[in-house]
C-alpha cells in the first residue's frame, strides 16, 4: 500500500468529523480498492450523511455531509463490483444515520 494510506483509506489531508470509521467500513467491502477522500466545502448542513452520486472512470464518487461542511470521496472500484458496492454502502449509509 502506498505511504499515506492506511486500512484502505488515503489518509495525506483531513476528512469531516466523524468520517474515519465509515471510510475504513467503506474500505474493507470486497472490491473497494482504495478511498481517496476529496476536497471540503463549507455548506449548511447539519447531521451526518454518506451517499453515492455517481460513476467515474475508475469507480465510485461519494458526498459526505458533517455539520457544516461537504466533503467529496472518491473510490477505486472495478467496473464489474461498482453495483455491488453502491448497494453495500446504501445499506451502511443507513447504519450510520442510526448513530
Amino acid at each position: 500500500m502506498p505511504k499515506y494510506f492506511k486500512k484502505g483509506v488515503k489518509r495525506e489531508h483531513h476528512f469531516l468529523k466523524g468520517l474515519e470509521r465509515p471510510l475504513e467500513e467503506i474500505a474493507s467491502i470486497p472490491g473497494v480498492k482504495k478511498v481517496i477522500p476529496g476536497r471540503i466545502y463549507a455548506s449548511d448542513s447539519r447531521g451526518f450523511e454518506i451517499k453515492v452520486t455517481r460513476e467515474t472512470k475508475a469507480g465510485l464518487k461519494l458526498i459526505a455531509k458533517s455539520d457544516g461542511s461537504v466533503q467529496e470521496i472518491f473510490l477505486v472500484v472495478d467496473r464489474a463490483d461498482r453495483e455491488r458496492v453502491w448497494k453495500e454502502i446504501e445499506k451502511l449509509a443507513m447504519e450510520w444515520e442510526k448513530r
